[in-house]
């Protein structure tokens, strides 16, 4: 990893980019004839480019530890070698010293040691256990795809010439040496996954520029040409990349990447594959058939198919660990549901039980109370008729909770007796509003009917429920002078009948959780109203054993809208009416979500008055 403080070049990565460039600058001016400071020719221009790129490197390892700094000084010794081989090859040309000549093959040998053992150090990936058989896999078939391509387009051409024994061997080094060393490098960034590494990118470019330079200097020198281009060009561009990624790198976090044990995406699982197959494709159409070549054909078939065989094997024992996870999670689940299932019983038999004897206890309280308001028991201090009405509104909501959670459990369990038939809609929603005149009137709230001659398929009791506890909790939270809209329409197959407030509203993530049982929007809702929480519980139970669905619109701030659908059973009439609501009366039965029944509600209702108004 790299680390301060800076070694000897401390510059910023722009300068120390700007001199790879100037570098650059000076070799292209020199291939193109120009007079430069580094101007060479004849295929010793990597000379100074190495030795620019073995400085970068000095530095790169400066600002490094451990693998790191391991690594890019054997950059370093790679290049310096690399470079005194080259020029090596130029004073053996200019002065036919054979010892120059046998010293340069030598150094080039040790140079190719070093890059590739440099290569390998370097820090790019964090190695994991178990890895090193899809790993291996990989690499030998790119390495066998890679020598397949080299013998096609390069080493052929080399065997069939008449350049000596030692030269074959030299030119086969350096072809196939450079491009091991860029297959190594896709290897890398193809199984591994983490951070972006512009370092490792710009290494693999490097010996990518080696790799061409190489094999298009061994087909020069099998077709007895001048190679000086060749050399200078893939040459000279490969230690300036080398240059650059040692820039980089000692300017930049270098942070390891992580090994993948599955390649996934489309391309990257056989990528691989495509490229030793490919270069067998380019082998069948451009090698000749000689010994080499087929061999080498199926050699590459063979390990293709080694590493399909394991891919294979590896993708059976995965499913076959899958289905045994997948068969013990569906045992566990099933005897979580059974048990499940048995406490749910458990519990509702125990639920429906206390609810049912509470009943009792709860009517002689609510008789006793009674007698007692009434004066039946004797007269009461002043003082005391304000605690005896506390206790009935008590007493009251205690019962409608009882009541709320037999029905619950009643709906739930599927016991609860519907009797379908087919009703007018508007009348329905007339007797929900005509319980709660009384309601409406001590709030000061208006509640306007948009509806249409509509008939549904549902049952009329438990219709008029709904509505009930709809128009409760709208009232609820309307403040006073504002209007509640209540409407109904044909749509499709299907009544829609519409609750909508100009309320408080409710919040975005509360719209789907107010049908929850015991749920309350606000913290403080059930302690200010003592709703129990069941009502919208209970409204979205009777509306889906209608088959309908019920669901809640809102704009925070601006009100509620609740909705729900019936079967409709025949054709209805768009055409709406619209009737204004002076409400004087409530009912003994509004359910609320939010907040509790007013005191005083009862039995005892006045007639209502209707005052029909214009749309």
């Amino acid at each position: 990893m790299r680390m301060g403080p800076p070694g000897w070049l401390t510059r910023p990565l722009a300068v120390r980019l700007a001199l790879v460039a100037a570098a650059a600058v000076a070799s292209a001016w020199s291939l193109a004839g120009r007079e430069a400071p580094l101007a060479l020719s004849g295929g010793v221009l990597g000379v100074p480019t190495a030795f620019v790129a073995a400085a970068f490197s000095v530095d790169a390892a400066a600002h490094h530890r451990g693998r790191g700094r391991l690594s890019w000084a054997l950059m370093a010794a790679y290049l310096t070698l690399y470079g005194g081989a080259d020029l090596l090859v130029r004073v053996g040309a200019e002065t036919g010293s054979a010892l120059a000549t046998g010293t340069s093959d030598v150094a080039y040998l040790l140079a190719f040691v070093t890059g590739a053992v440099a290569l390998l150090l370097y820090p790019a990936v964090r190695w994991q256990s178990g890895m090193w058989r899809p790993v291996l896999l990989d690499a030998l078939v790119l390495a066998t795809g890679l020598v397949q391509l080299v013998h096609t387009f390069v080493l052929g051409t080399v065997y069939g010439s008449s350049v000596d024994v030692t030269m074959r061997v030299m030119l086969t080094v350096y072809s196939l040496g450079s491009g091991l060393a860029v297959s190594l490098a896709c290897l890398l960034l193809l199984r591994s996954a983490g951070p972006r590494r512009t370092d490792v990118v710009l290494v693999g470019l490097a010996f990518t520029a080696f790799a061409v330079g190489d094999s298009g200097y061994a087909l020069a020198v099998a077709r007895g040409v001048d190679p000086s281009w060749g050399i200078d060009v893939g040459y000279s561009l490969g230690p300036l990349l080398l240059a650059a990624a040692a820039a980089v790198a000692s300017t930049r976090p270098t942070p390891l990447r992580t090994f993948r044990r599955h390649l996934d995406g489309g391309l990257s699982p056989v990528l691989p594959d495509l490229v030793a197959l490919g270069a067998l494709a380019a082998a069948v159409a451009l090698a000749p058939r000689e010994a080499g070549s087929v061999l080498l054909g199926a050699f590459t078939i063979a390990v293709v198919g080694v590493r399909q065989l394991v891919q294979t094997q590896d993708a059976w024992r995965l499913r076959g660990v899958l289905e045994a996870r997948v068969a013990d999670r569906t045992h566990e689940l099933a005897e979580l549901t059974a048990a499940y299932e048995k406490l749910d019983s458990i519990k509702s038999e125990f639920v429906t039980a206390v609810s049912h004897e509470l009943r009792t206890p709860l009517a002689a309280i609510r008789g006793s109370l009674e007698m007692l308001e009434d004066g039946d028991a004797g007269a009461l201090p002043p003082t005391a008729l304000p605690m005896i009405s506390r206790a009935t509104r008590g007493s009251e909501r205690l019962s409608r909770l009882v009541d709320d959670i037999i029905h619950l459990e009643r709906l739930e369990s599927g016991s609860f007796g519907f009797a379908p038939g087919v009703h007018d809609l508007g009348t329905l929603v007339g007797e929900a509003v005509h319980s709660l005149c009384s309601l409406a009137t001590e709030r000061e709230v208006r509640v306007r009917l948009l509806t249409s001659e509509v008939e549904a398929r549902c049952d009329a009791d438990r219709v008029v429920q709904v509505l009930v506890n709809l128009l409760g909790n709208a009232l609820k939270f309307s403040p006073a002078g504002s209007e509640i809209e209540v409407s109904s329409r044909v749509d499709g197959d299907h009544v829609l009948v519409s609750v909508a407030d100009q309320g408080r509203g409710i919040p975005a993530d509360e719209l789907e959780r107010v049908f929850d049982r015991f749920h309350q929007v606000g913290m403080d809702d059930s302690r200010q109203g003592g709703g129990t929480g069941l009502g919208l519980t209970i409204s979205r139970r009777i509306v889906e054993r209608h088959g309908g669905r019920i669901w809640a619109e809102s704009v925070e701030g601006r009100g509620a809208t609740f909705r729900f659908t019936l079967p409709l059973a025949e054709s209805g009439d768009d055409g709406a009416a619209s009737v204004e609501v002076d409400a004087e009366e409530v009912a003994d039965h509004v359910r609320d979500d939010h907040g509790e029944q007013p005191a005083g509600h009862g039995a005892r209702h006045r007639p209502q008055r209707w005052a029909p108004a214009q749309s």
